[in-house]
């Protein structure tokens, strides 16, 4: 569906199908409703942990410190998404900035720090690949790239080559351990902040995505997380995990992404469910 079909009224409303440029243009418009709210799908950096060079946390941890999430939202998605400071999303019951309080954002200085105190310099720089896959997630995925080899080479201390491959080869990448350091989205299973850590940071899951992430007291945490009911005991299970991240830094969360839907305005109804489910039950035109 073009932009021009659903401004004459030919389309009732739309989706998740829209580009940022689409999105700022309907909100523009105003010759349609705007229905907009958080969404529960995130946007991260992973590692190959278990093999250099980011099997050492310290330089995870000076990418950590390099990426700027508000100009690379700004200069992509138009503002459109939130900057992420914790695998687990803004809205769900746990969550903490965990990465906003130890790293900020574009910290240059701490993350020149980080690179100097394993050798590396302007003149010895790390260098490694930056992988993205050009369509499985919308075609601003090549822009993410750019930014964030720009916002690393920043340091002075990266050389970052980005390389891309589709989605089926992607997931082979992965699997075969290809690719150092990558970009992937999460839509969740089930609305849990189990379900935004465990894949993840558990040997099993983490394995399963080509982190290669393992550590013993994590995967206790993990459990004891599944395990326990008392949900302030559970709150406080997650925070610890969502601190920790930031020492082991298996993964980079960058943002956190919106939810819009337009609608011509004599459509009523139309609810956004957290699961990103669509109700079409409840639709109807006024008349």
């Amino acid at each position: 569906m073009c932009i021009r079909d659903r401004e004459k009224g030919e389309v009732d409303f739309v989706f998740k199908s829209l580009n940022p440029s689409d999105i700022n243009d309907l909100q523009k418009s105003g010759k349609v409703q705007t229905i907009q709210a958080q969404g529960p799908y995130i946007r991260y950096i992973c590692f190959l942990t278990d093999t250099p060079p980011f099997n050492d946390k310290v330089l995870r941890q000076a990418v950590a410190a390099a990426v700027n999430r508000p100009p690379l939202l700004k200069k992509v998605f138009l503002g459109q998404n939130a900057s992420l400071y914790s695998m687990v999303p803004m809205g769900m019951w746990s969550h903490i900035d965990a990465f906003k309080e130890v790293f900020g954002d574009g910290n240059i200085q701490k993350a020149r720090q980080l690179l100097a105190s394993r050798g590396y310099s302007e003149t010895n720089k790390l260098a490694f690949d930056l992988w993205y896959t050009p369509t499985h997630y919308g075609d601003t995925e090549v822009d993410i790239a750019a930014v964030l080899k720009e916002q690393l080479e920043a340091t002075g201390m990266m050389k970052v080559n980005v390389k891309s491959a589709e989605w089926a080869a992607y997931r082979d990448n992965w699997a075969n351990k290809v690719m150092p350091m990558w970009l992937l989205g999460w839509y969740p299973d089930y609305i849990d902040p189990d379900n935004y850590v465990s894949p993840f940071a558990g040997t099993a899951g983490s394995k399963g995505l080509g982190i290669y992430f393992s550590n013993p007291l994590w995967d206790q945490k993990l459990v004891e997380g599944q395990t326990v009911t008392d949900i302030k005991k559970r709150a406080a299970i997650y925070q610890e995990l969502q601190r920790m991240w930031t020492d082991e830094v298996p993964t980079v969360p960058l943002f956190q992404g919106a939810l819009y839907v337009f609608a011509q305005k004599d459509i009523r109804g139309i609810l956004l469910s957290p699961t990103l489910q669509f109700n079409y039950g409840p639709i109807y035109r006024a008349k």
